[in-house]
């Protein structure tokens, strides 16, 4: 695989840019999990944060916001779901068929058997480790990559889910962190198809216009993205929350005219392929150049 640093330059600048002022889609921000607060809570309370930290790691294999809607649901219904002390006292432990009924049927998450271990195993976790408050958690270093590395410890926060808690974390204010730039960022398939497209990623044999076994690159999509964002000192932060609107809202619903990518994207109406129609060579070029990356 290639890597084209001068497009992984033009991509960063584009979305930091474009989420900065709230281009097309990146305006519709309801869906991003730092905005989800169930119901009566308020931005960063201890409510919201017991909330995400039960949520987040359910968010597998989910479309995220009928995820988010059920769980506010829950919420309203039964909020001591969401109070870990209550969970352990209340059900007999990660097998309780009463509490994958509670939370992952209820959730309708694809594994609803895992996400009932990871709701009871956390909330031991939790208290033991942290009274029981997910405000300390995310508290309890400075360091980003310390406290990524904490969040991981729970059972359900990967390299994704993790980096998403980390970001809520920082953009709500429960955690202020250094050395962010040397985090990785929290790409999934969606955002590595979206650097495959938009040429930051490439190949000599197949085309962009062409499907490529996404979860192969997301390490590198990953490592890129990270070491782009620290060259050009910008804070990845706004960079992966708008890769996640543009995946969620944009790629999915073909909404090309109204993503700030579309001049870059292989696959826009007003990339190369629409392009290719009038300028067949360059639309060539553009998807066989390449600028190698040892």
């Amino acid at each position: 695989m290639i890597t084209d640093r001068e497009r992984a330059v033009q991509l960063v600048r584009c979305l930091d840019e474009a989420f900065t002022r709230q281009a097309g889609v990146l305006a519709e921000r309801d869906d991003l999990v730092e905005s989800q607060v169930p119901p009566g809570a308020t931005p960063g309370s201890l409510e919201q944060a017991l909330f995400l930290f039960y949520v987040v790691p359910s968010d597998r294999g989910t479309k995220s916001s009928r995820l988010y809607t059920r769980a506010k649901e829950l919420y309203a219904e039964r909020p001591l779901l969401f109070d870990p002390t209550d969970v352990v006292q209340r059900f007999s432990g990660i097998a309780d068929p009463h509490l994958v009924e509670a939370t992952g049927r209820a959730l309708g998450s694809r594994y609803p058997a895992e996400t009932a271990r990871a709701w009871y195993t956390n909330s031991v976790t939790l208290i033991a480790r942290h009274s029981g408050d997910p405000r300390r958690l995310l508290s309890c270093s400075s360091d980003a990559r310390a406290l990524l590395k904490e969040i991981q410890s729970f059972r359900g926060f990967g390299p994704k889910t993790g980096g998403m808690f980390l970001r809520a974390a920082i953009g709500l204010g429960y955690a202020v962190c250094s050395n962010l730039e040397d985090v990785l960022v929290p790409v999934d398939v969606h955002d590595c198809r979206i650097s495959w497209q938009t040429g930051v990623i490439r190949s000599r044999t197949v085309t962009c216009f062409e499907e490529l076994d996404y979860h192969r690159h997301v390490a590198l999509v990953q490592k890129i993205l990270r070491d782009t964002c620290r060259d050009l000192r910008v804070s990845w932060l706004n960079v992966d929350r708008a890769l996640w609107l543009i995946g969620s809202r944009c790629c999915v619903a073909g909404r090309c005219t109204e993503c700030p990518l579309a001049a870059m994207c292989c696959v826009s109406e007003q990339g190369p392929r629409e392009r290719a129609k009038r300028e067949p060579l360059q639309a060539t070029l553009w998807a066989t150049e390449s600028s190698p990356t040892p």
